[in-house]
């Protein structure tokens, strides 16, 4: 009969030892995906900032006037206006709401 008992002793403090791993595993594990979404996130937006940044720039050389003759060149284009607003429209969606760097 002690023999019994010692058994199911050993066995509750066996399982009770198993419990306290499982739940530091888990823990441990939480604390690893909170680090990747983290270095995650930095990324994208490090990723999103640079393509921003990227995008300004090529906006702003497509906007900036090249001499008089291709000034000429796009004023007499029928579809200049249509033309601004896509590129304008486009960058607002590559930029995201608010226009700056998020």
């Amino acid at each position: 009969m002690d023999r019994v008992l010692e058994a199911e002793r050993l066995a509750r403090s066996a399982i009770a030892e198993c419990e306290k791993q499982c739940h530091e595993s888990l823990e441990q594990a939480r604390r690893e995906r909170r680090a990747v979404l983290e270095r995650a996130q930095q990324r994208i937006i490090t990723l999103h900032t640079r393509a921003a940044r990227a995008l300004e720039q090529r906006v702003a050389q497509i906007r900036k006037p090249r001499g008089p003759a291709a000034g000429a060149g796009i004023g007499q284009h029928p579809d200049r206006v249509q033309l601004q607003a896509a590129i304008e429209h486009l960058a607002d969606r590559l930029i995201g709401p608010g226009g700056e760097e998020n």
